[in-house]
C-alpha cells in the first residue's frame, strides 16, 4: 500500500513537471489553496483577486496548480542539515503526521528552515516545484481550450484525508521524537485517543510494568498482541501524560 500511495505521488509530480502548463488569475477571492482536491483537504495558502496560478492538470471541480509564491509545507527539522534534507521524507501540509503527505522531498533537496521548530521538532521550508496543490476550478479564470490539452486526474487525488485526533495528539508533543529501541510485551488497551491503541510493558523480576504508549502508525499489531517484542520508532513526551508516546517505525517478536 506505501508503495502504490508513494508511486500515484511521484506519477503525479511528473505529470505536473513534464507537462505543458496553462496560465490563469483568481476571479473569486478569496481562495484557499488546498493539499488535495476537496473542501476537507488542509488550506496551506490563500489567494487574492487576479494573483496568478500556473495549472499542471484539470478536474470538473477543481484545478492541480503548481506551489504559488511563499507556499510552505513542513517537515521534521532533524532531516536538514546546512540548508539540505539529509533524508528522503514525506512533505506535509501540516506540523504533524496526521496531516496530509503532499509529496516526497528527495534526500539533497534545498530545505532552508524558514521559522522556529515546533516543540515536538516541525519546520517549514518553500514548497518545491513539482508538489502540486488544488484550488477550486469555478475561482480561476484560464482558457478553455488550453485546459482541455492538459493531463486530468481523479478527485480526491488518492492522499488521505487530515487524521484530526493524530493532529490533537501531536499538537500536545513537548519534545522532539527521540530514536528509540525498547523490548517487552505489547496489550491493546482502550484509551481516550484512538490512534494510541496498546501499552508496552516492561518486565521487571515477575510484574510487568507500563513503559510507554503505542501509536501503530499503520502497522497491524493484532499478531502481537500480549507477545514480548522488539520495537523500534519515535518516542514523544506528552502535556501531562506520565508515559511518552513512541510512534511505530518497525516492531518483531523479540528474539
Amino acid at each position: 500500500m506505501k508503495r502504490a500511495f508513494f508511486c500515484i505521488v511521484l506519477l503525479m509530480a511528473m505529470i505536473g513537471s513534464a507537462a505543458e502548463t496553462v496560465q490563469g488569475r483568481v476571479i473569486k477571492y478569496p481562495l484557499n489553496v488546498r493539499a488535495g482536491a476537496g473542501m476537507k483537504y488542509t488550506a496551506v495558502a490563500q489567494l487574492t483577486k487576479h494573483n496568478p496560478v500556473e495549472i499542471t492538470a484539470v478536474h470538473p471541480k477543481w484545478l492541480a496548480i503548481k506551489p504559488p509564491a511563499n507556499t510552505r509545507v513542513w517537515v521534521q527539522k532533524r532531516y536538514i542539515k546546512n540548508n539540505k534534507l539529509t533524508a528522503n521524507v514525506n512533505l506535509r501540509s501540516g506540523p504533524s503526521t496526521g496531516y496530509e503527505a503532499l509529496g516526497t522531498g528527495r534526500r539533497g533537496m534545498a530545505a532552508k528552515a524558514l521559522d522556529k521548530a515546533t516543540p515536538s521538532g516541525w519546520v517549514q521550508i518553500a514548497a518545491p516545484e513539482h508538489i502540486p496543490f488544488y484550488v477550486g476550478r469555478p475561482a480561476v479564470e484560464a482558457d478553455e481550450k488550453a485546459l482541455a490539452k492538459l493531463p486530468k486526474f481523479n478527485a480526491p487525488g488518492g492522499r488521505p484525508l487530515p487524521n484530526d485526533d493524530l493532529i490533537k495528539l501531536e499538537g500536545n508533543f513537548i519534545t522532539p521524537g527521540k530514536s528509540v529501541k525498547l523490548t517487552g510485551y505489547i496489550y491493546e488497551e482502550k484509551t481516550a485517543i484512538d490512534v494510541i491503541t496498546h501499552v508496552l510493558y516492561e518486565a521487571k523480576g515477575e510484574e510487568l510494568v507500563p513503559k510507554c504508549f503505542i501509536m501503530p502508525n499503520r502497522l497491524n499489531l493484532k499478531k502481537f498482541n500480549e507477545k514480548q517484542v522488539t520495537i523500534h520508532g519515535d518516542s514523544y513526551k506528552v502535556k501531562n501524560w506520565m508515559m511518552p508516546v513512541v510512534v511505530l517505525k518497525v516492531i518483531n517478536n523479540a528474539k
